[in-house]
């Protein structure tokens, strides 16, 4: 069964992802950042695609910014578990279909079948990324937009400080840098490709984020996660601070179109 799937987000992290960036959020920014990724593109009347969905709070942005239907795939079952009582609860589920998908297998979905397709900060995990813009090139309708954002890395090779930061995350990380992601755009067909490096602004917020976790946090931390835990993802902050200002990790953002 799909929903039998493992993933690499464990209770103790989904607690603490959520306490740093929100209840149903997995990445920075919360609704803010949808709402920048998607500013300029119409979304009212539009059959949207989110590829990489967590708990599903995307995908409430995108109806509020006017989508007609969301589907939302990702590949661990228990998430989508989750992010399907999430929008129940909001009544929300005739306008979010959260799903769950095969990794690294063809999208099960018949050509030209959405208007957009959007994603947030999870492609990182994907180790094929040609094969996955093929496909959300096939399942763009003709003048379809992709529009998302992901963490990506610098152009040297890790050093031991980014590889520390990967061993204390404990999930798979398989990122790209900016400029392939371009490259692949524009080798799958894509046209209009625009890319934002948004290490900069990301660098400070961490550091904002590793003092509230220190700080304001450090109680509710320690009563939802216990101290062991605690204490790991305080140290696994403090390196995400080293390896931005590094720039080894480089979250960005990414905007293209299938051609009309």
């Amino acid at each position: 069964m799909a929903d039998d799937i493992p993933h690499d987000y464990d209770t103790t992290m989904l607690d603490m992802l959520q306490i740093i960036w929100g209840e149903g959020y997995l990445s920075p920014g919360g609704p803010q950042a949808v709402r920048e990724i998607m500013a300029g593109i119409d979304l009212a009347g539009k059959r949207v695609l989110d590829i990489g969905c967590g708990l599903g709070g995307l995908d409430q942005v995108l109806v509020e910014l006017g989508a007609k239907h969301v589907v939302a795939v990702d590949v661990a079952g228990p998430l989508v578990g989750l992010g399907r009582k999430r929008i129940a609860a909001a009544g929300l589920a005739d306008r979010i279909d959260l799903q769950v998908v095969q990794p690294e297998a063809p999208l099960p979905f018949g050509d030209a079948a959405f208007d957009v397709v959007f994603t947030k900060d999870a492609w990182l995990h994907v180790i094929d990324k040609h094969a996955l813009l093929r496909e959300v090139f096939r399942v763009l309708k003709p003048g379809g937009q992709l529009a998302g954002g992901d963490w990506m890395k610098g152009p040297e090779p890790y050093s031991a400080d980014m590889v520390y930061f990967i061993e204390l995350e404990g999930i798979p990380y398989h990122p790209v840098t900016l400029a392939e992601y371009g490259a692949m755009l524009h080798e799958t067909g894509f046209e209009q490709v625009k890319l934002l490096d948004i290490n900069a602004w990301y660098r400070d917020l961490a550091k904002q984020e590793l003092a509230r976790l220190k700080g304001e946090l450090y109680g509710l931390m320690t009563e939802k996660l216990g101290e062991t835990s605690r204490d790991h993802f305080i140290e696994d902050w403090r390196m995400l601070t080293v390896v931005l200002e590094k720039g080894e990790l480089r979250p960005g953002r990414l905007w293209a179109k299938k051609p009309a």
